[in-house]
């Protein structure tokens, strides 16, 4: 989502490049400081009729600040957060500049396009015209503040697991869900219902506005909560955590419990030293690992339970 109307005034543009792995985390400390949104810039490479991120290649992490905004002591602020947090490389401050809201709005046409993921989904931003094969699921989701767009790795690992497993009819479960793009396109394949959870505010106002803009708002129920709480007992046929590991792994019991005796995980949204980690607190929740899947320093689960033909 752009930022709110400045009355045509400009909006300072603050950036730092950092390494691929450590953009989201980045992103996450520039939030609260920057009202006018954050957004990060991947490095881009060609993929099959579309782009996806190259997650291994640096990228430019983006905030916002509206006219007025002290903007020195927000810059202080964020270097001294960047100098002590536990990122891969050293972050490379670039230079401020100032911009107008439609050029803040134009910028984002050039490193989003319209990309095919598995067999059926088109992920496409709403400016993008595009073919639509017979037996097409689309999805239109623009970028803005909240994660997910589809050129994300993880997002895109758990999209065509989402796109193998999910059975028409099946309750889904989509656990930290930024856009909602996992949300919508489980509507898109045919779940039967979907609860789309997230302790963000203006991810779950992101998410609502896309399930509307998509037409599944009659299917996708977004909800401000994580589990176990915000399940509120029910019990789901597919769950999908595109989070951190460290808060996969604490809530192994939770998402195990809120599985169906048949049910499947998918989570992703971390880097291969998680995954033995992982395998063993899932395999103590009872869930059995069937499929590890990697891009670049990316990985994917998905974990069923005994019985999930």
């Amino acid at each position: 989502m752009p930022p709110p109307s400045s009355h045509a005034a400009d909006w300072l543009e603050i950036a730092v490049q950092v390494a691929g792995i450590d953009a989201e985390a980045v992103a996450d400390t520039f939030r609260p400081h920057c009202p006018g949104g954050v957004a990060i810039e991947p490095a881009i490479r060609p993929h099959g009729d579309g782009d996806v991120v190259d997650g291994d290649a640096p990228a430019l992490v983006k905030g916002y600040l509206p006219p007025g905004a002290d903007s020195a002591r927000v810059r202080r602020s964020l270097r001294l957060a960047l100098r002590f947090a536990p990122l891969e490389s050293p972050p490379r401050w670039r230079r401020a500049r100032r911009l107008r809201e439609e050029r803040w709005r134009d910028s984002w046409k050039r490193y989003f396009k319209p990309q095919r993921i598995g067999e059926r989904l088109l992920v496409k931003p709403s400016w993008a015209k595009y073919e639509v094969k017979a037996g097409d699921a689309v999805i239109e989701i623009d970028p803005g503040m909240a994660f997910g767009t589809g050129q994300h790795p993880t997002t895109a690992m758990c999209l065509r697991a989402l796109e193998t497993r999910l059975r028409p009819g099946e309750a889904v479960l989509d656990l930290g869900a930024g856009s909602g793009i996992l949300a919508t396109a489980a509507a898109r394949l045919g779940a039967g219902r979907v609860l789309a959870l997230d302790i963000d505010p203006q991810a779950v106002n992101a998410a609502r506005e896309n399930a509307v803009a998509n037409g599944v708002q009659g299917v996708v129920e977004v909800r401000e909560g994580t589990l176990p709480e915000g399940a509120r007992g029910r019990r789901f046929d597919l769950i999908l955590a595109n989070i951190s590991g460290l808060t996969i792994e604490r809530l192994t019991a939770s998402l195990a419990d809120a599985l169906t005796g048949t049910g499947t995980l998918i989570v992703s949204g971390f880097i291969g030293d998680a995954v033995e980690e992982l395998h063993r607190a899932l395999a103590a929740a009872g869930l059995m690992v069937d499929r590890v899947e990697v891009e670049g320093v990316w990985r994917a689960i998905t974990a069923t339970r005994a019985g999930r033909a």
